[in-house]
Formats: structure tokens, sequence, C-alpha cells
């Protein structure tokens, strides 16, 4: 990957950081405006920022879903038969995926172990009918909560895979049917890359520059 392409992708991952990043400023203010007096019975302006919250954090794991993608692109699964040396062949002949690792490198980012590695969340609020699908499916009880903004405990007597999407704003845990999701764990990630992609620019920058100026015989 030459320095200008480079430039492109890591400008884009810069993008994609900020937006995640205002996403998670949007979600506090909504929750500020919540919990402030000024609220209080107005249930008109509640239900507003009660559904911020909400669109906040699609947002925010979308934006952080498009970095994943960008730096941990998925690839396909191992053959049956195949060796270890025969699939990381296979894989290192695909173009998105040199593309990653490249990207990694540069930014100094692990194969694995990595919090924005994990696209899970994202996938569950992207594909929600599906997520309602398999719920019919398995619910015994057939109860059902959603868009619940509390801590943990405040509802008790429902199965965790009855509800569908609660946000604890004491721990900035997420659930989702009985799976949790820090966020906050997320955002420090996301402002961590974000410093190295602006130190990572400015040095591919100034690569670019010195191979663009003119040799003069």
């Amino acid at each position: 990957m030459d320095a200008f392409i480079k430039s492109i992708y890591l400008g884009e991952i810069q993008t994609q950081c900020n937006l995640a990043l205002n996403a998670v400023t949007n979600l506090n203010v909504a929750l500020q405006q919540l919990n402030g007096d000024p609220m209080q019975g107005n249930y008109s302006e509640r239900h507003f920022f009660h559904n911020e919250v909400f669109r906040s954090i699609h947002s925010f794991l979308t934006h952080a879903s498009n970095i994943s993608k960008l730096l941990w692109t998925s690839l396909p699964h191992k053959k049956k038969g195949e060796t270890q040396e025969q699939y990381k062949n296979r894989c290192n002949q695909i173009k998105k995926g040199n593309r990653s690792r490249e990207l990694r490198e540069t930014l100094n980012l692990p194969d694995d172990e990595h919090a924005l590695k994990s696209r899970k969340l994202r996938d569950h609020l992207e594909h929600f009918d599906e997520r309602l699908d398999e719920w019919e499916k398995s619910s015994s009880n057939r109860n059902y909560v959603q868009d619940l903004i509390g801590p943990r405990g405040s509802i008790s007597g429902i199965q965790d895979t009855d509800m569908m999407r609660w946000f604890d704003p004491t721990t900035n845990d997420f659930l989702f049917r009985g799976e949790s999701y820090n966020l906050q764990v997320l955002a420090t990630a996301i402002k961590s890359l974000l410093t190295n992609v602006i130190e990572a620019a400015n040095i591919n920058d100034e690569h670019k520059s010195r191979r663009e100026m003119p040799v003069y015989r």
C-alpha cells in the first residue's frame, strides 16, 4: 500500500472515530436531559430523549463497527482438510485481508484480543428482525422488555433472554438477551485509536511528501 492510499484509509478511520465519539457526546446529552429536574412531568420531551439514548448508542456502535471492518475485516473460514499454512496463504491472497493487516501494523494493533474487533453487539442491533425471530421461537413465558434505561436488578421476574435492549448508565453496560457489553471500554479504545491514527497519518504524510518532492540533477 503506497503512502497516498494509506492516507485515505487512515483518514477514514479518523473520521469514523470522530463520528463514534460524537455519538457518545449525544448520548451523554440525552442522559443529562433525562436526569434533569426541568424534565419532570414533560412526557413528550422525556420520550424524545429516551429514544435519543438508544439512537446514539446504535450510531456509536455503527461507527465502531466501521472501524472494526477496516482493521479486522472478515475472512473466509478454514476449509475442511486445509492446513493452517494453506489457510494462511489463501488469506494472504485476499486484498482486504492484506489491507487490514497493514493498517494494524501501521497502528501497532494486535491481530486479536482488541475491544474493537468484535462486531457482535452491532450485529444484534443491525439484524434485530432475526433476533426477534429467535426470541419468538425460544421464549417460554413470552415476556418482552425493550429499551429500558436503568441499573441491573430494577426489574425482576423476567428472564434475561426476554430483555432485548437495556442500557445501565451506572456501569455503561448494554444488555441484550442476557449478553453484556461495556460501551465505556469501546469508547476508551476509540479515543486511544484516534490518537494513534492522527500520529500515524502525520508520519505517513511526511513520507508521502518526501516521495513527491522533485529530484533536481
